[in-house]
């Protein structure tokens, strides 16, 4: 997803629109000092705040206002975290209002953005720090250098005066850039926030070049923006307490936009035919800029408010009259821009320019050479959010979502001469049973072939399948409406049953965990194998390689492996998850017996996107990690072998990895998962207990045990687990019959009689109770619960026969 540039721009249009104090909002520090909070909601979630101070001070011998601010963000991205942190500082004239100096920063993860921007005498100067990028222009007096706490215009031309609308040249420190924009009057309302009710002017400002509109509320009695709604963002005036009350956001329900079409392997996504509403921002967009190679849009564009038909179609460049490689464009000024470093694409760094050339040596053409480096960032950057989200720390940390990706692609493209961009759009995936969201791949520059995409997040090296939307090279995917009317599928689609090769046959059907009670579904859609993983997505696979792992098409942090036992027939489905988890520090303290060896090893992973810090330690002569995903609260062992760190349960394998200096940057952690052929009977009596009752279900129970061919599962665990779920919702006659079926079905089992004695014991059944609880006792004289609530029991009993007159 390009989610950061399309939040860190938005937040910062309006976190530097904040605007002059009030008296009733500020906190008073040092002398002359005024603090101001806002509030920041997205969908309706507080999720972030923002402060800003201001204060005079002496610079250079005349009386300035410095004015430092934060914002703070928590958001979350397909279950990943994503905070994001702003901080600001501006010098300004007090009298004019506008600044002459600004540096923003902002931080994301690892990755850290520098902007910076100086006005000396009749020119401005810009810089970007992180993209090592300067510029400068000349400065007019028409220019309006907006400081947080500027409003001298609205003030003079909308408060005091009676503008009705009015066009602005704004300057955008973040960008280095000049906007003109134009502000409207919508009218007046009173607004009540934090406790004080303001007198607010409404005005509607257009920023037609990046095609975003927001709605303020001025304070008419100081100018003060008490108010901003930007697309489905409110910024709004409160107080200090505001810091402590602010949730993580979903972006989730920003980012995608569900369509109840499910297609498994998007790869083979030959057509696509689509009607959507979107609302975009972060370039003008037009109908004619919505039609692209391979793609044609028939429909509406208004303040950049999408509204029509998309069509599709996929092709695949075969390298026809490619340029020479090494290419020369160096005189092409249209593609100046696309062999420049910028801003989180650092093309011209010498880590970056030396491995480009490396995997690219011998190219026969720069189609070749284009081609291989999107294999090399396929193949060796991991899905992760945010990531890594330069192109140079992607890199450094083999980790990143989809602009991840695709900056790393243009930068080593761009490094050997290849012009290359961002595209920005949108892609269909099976998540949420079929869904649209942001997206941003690579296009690469072939001569007269012109731009061909690529997408290497998606293992798409050398085309793009027709789910891909584009919009444009910086804008943003914010749906309103998506559906699907049409598709086709490379070659055909499967739908017959007869119609699936006799090789692949063995392997489909339900497999499950039962430590957690997950079923997946193996089943061969559109001429692939695929796993669906209910609630997630359907992950269409690779045939296995030569080692019998089965890749999904979309990565390689996955695999699957299909066992067979001596008799041919697959028993098993066994899942591994590969999880990289950057090093991040040291322990506080270090055992005194730790190996030189060792040391290396040890320290603090962390992996703030899924809240997980992993301290590798030493114990018992080894590495140690706690269990990572909860199975036990013992210390996990590792031994080592063959460079691989493995646990005694043969559940998690680790691989540390170094950099080029030998520090260890990063563990890679195998978890490993057993999946038992065949879905649990429990579960499927539970949905006929449910729409027809308990003894609908045990019928169900004993229907299935007479049909069963390997394809259910009868454990005792699974049917004691449906028991509790019942119990545990107090449905008290439904948990005593599944216990009892469960008596029935394993009457050697101690633990069966435990819990039907706590089911009739938490009905009020005594007797059946104490029955239950010593049958469970003689079987195993060790059960200490069961001798427990039998004396509780019988203490009971007494004490109901000594109070009996």
């Amino acid at each position: 997803m390009k989610t950061l540039q399309l939040v860190i721009y938005a937040l910062l249009l309006v976190f530097i629109v904040p605007k002059c104090a009030s008296a009733q909002q500020e906190q008073v520090g040092k002398t002359g000092e005024k603090t101001l909070y806002y509030g920041v909601e997205i969908n309706d979630v507080l999720c972030g705040y923002a402060k800003v101070t201001s204060v005079s001070e002496e610079k250079d011998g005349k009386t300035v206002d410095k004015l430092e601010g934060t914002v703070f963000l928590k958001l979350s991205v397909l279950g990943g975290g994503m905070d994001l942190k702003i901080t600001y500082l501006y010098f300004a004239d007090p009298l004019t209002e506008q600044f002459f100096f600004n540096t923003t920063t902002v931080q994301t993860g690892d990755t850290r953005m520098e902007f910076a921007t100086e006005v000396l005498d009749d020119t401005i100067f810009f810089e970007s720090v992180s993209a090592k990028e300067t510029k400068s222009f000349p400065y007019t007096q028409d220019i309006i250098l907006e400081s947080p706490l500027t409003t001298i215009h609205i003030v003079n031309d909308f408060i005091k005066g009676d503008a009705t609308s009015k066009d602005y040249k704004i300057y955008d420190p973040s960008r280095g850039e000049i906007y003109e924009k134009t502000f409207t009057r919508v009218g007046e309302e009173d607004l009540e926030l934090a406790g004080t009710t303001y007198q607010c002017l409404v005005v509607e400002e257009m920023n037609p070049a990046l095609g975003l509109k927001a709605k303020q509320w001025y304070d008419i009695a100081s100018g003060l923006n008490v108010q901003t709604l930007i697309s489905n963002r409110r910024i709004y005036l409160a107080n200090s307490s505001v810091v402590k009350k602010i949730t993580t956001v979903n972006m989730d329900d920003i980012l995608f936009a569900k369509v109840n079409t499910k297609i498994s392997d998007i790869h083979n996504i030959d057509y696509m035919k689509v009607r959507g509403k979107i609302e975009s921002a972060g370039e003008q967009l037009t109908p004619e800029s919505l039609n692209h190679l391979g793609q044609t849009f028939t429909g509406t564009v208004t303040d950049n408010v999408i509204d029509g038909v998309f069509e599709i179609t996929a092709g695949k460049y075969d390298g026809t009259d490619a340029p020479l490689f090494p290419p020369d464009f160096t005189n092409d000024t249209d593609l100046e821009k696309y062999l420049k470093p910028e801003n989180l694409i650092e093309s011209d760094d010498p880590i970056l320019i030396e491995k480009a050339k490396v995997i690219t040596d011998g190219s026969a053409d720069s189609w070749e050479a284009a081609k291989r480096l999107s294999k090399w960032v396929a193949e060796n950057i991991e899905g992760a959010v945010p990531g890594g989200t330069s192109a140079i720390n992607t890199y450094k940390t083999r980790q990143g979502e989809c602009g991840s990706h695709s900056r790393l692609l243009a930068a080593f493209c761009r490094a050997v001469g290849i012009p290359a961009r961002l595209a920005v759009g949108c892609m269909y995936s099976s998540l949420y049973n079929g869904s649209f969201g942001q997206h941003a791949w690579t296009e690469v520059y072939m001569g007269d072939a012109g731009w061909i995409p690529v997408d290497a997040t998606a293992f798409e090296i050398d085309f793009i399948d027709a789910g891909h939307i584009r919009l444009g090279i910086g804008t943003s995917f914010n749906p309103k409406e998506m559906e699907i009317l049409e598709y086709r599928m490379a070659g055909g689609t499967t739908t017959a049953a007869d119609t699936i090769p006799v090789e692949f046959q063995p392997y489909l059907g339900k497999y499950t965990d039962l430590s957690r009670n997950r079923v997946f579904t193996v089943a061969y859609q559109d001429k692939s194998v695929a796993v669906d993983i209910p609630g997630q997505m359907v992950l269409v696979l690779n045939e296995p390689d030569e080692n019998g792992y089965w890749y999904p098409k979309l990565t390689r942090q996955l695999y699957f492996q299909f066992p067979k036992n001596t008799v041919g027939t697959v028993e098993k489905l066994l899942v591994t998850q590969m999880v990289p988890i950057p090093r991040k520090a040291d322990l506080d303290t270090l055992p005194s017996d730790v190996p030189k060896i060792l040391l290396p090893y040890i320290g603090i992973y962390d992996l703030p996107q899924a809240k997980l810090t992993v301290p590798v330690s030493y114990q018992e002569g080894n590495l140690s990690i706690p269990d990572l995903i909860g199975r036990t609260n013992k210390p996990v062992i590792l031994l080592e072998k063959d460079g691989k760190w493995n646990s005694e349960d043969g559940k998690y394998t680790i691989r540390f990895e170094k950099n080029d200096t030998g520090t260890v940057v990063r563990m890679v952690a195998a978890i490993h998962f057993t999946f038992t052929r065949g879905e649990p009977a429990a579960n499927i009596i539970e949905k006929v207990i449910e729409e027809k009752g308990i003894d609908a279900g045990l019928e169900r129970y004993q229907e299935l045990k007479a049909e069963n061919r390997g394809e259910y599962i009868f454990k005792e665990e699974l049917l004691n687990r449906l028991g509790y779920r019942y119990l545990g919702n107090n449905k008290i006659p439904e948990a005593i019959k599944i216990f009892q079926l469960n008596v029935k079905e394993n009457p050697d089992s101690f633990n069966v009689y435990d819990s039907l004695g706590e089911a009739y014991m938490k009905g009020g059944n005594r007797t059946m109770a104490i029955k239950n609880y010593e049958k469970s006792v003689a079987l195993n004289p060790d059960n200490e619960n069961g001798k427990k609530m039998l004396e509780e029991l019988q203490e009971t009993v007494n004490s109901q026969q000594n109070d009996t007159p």
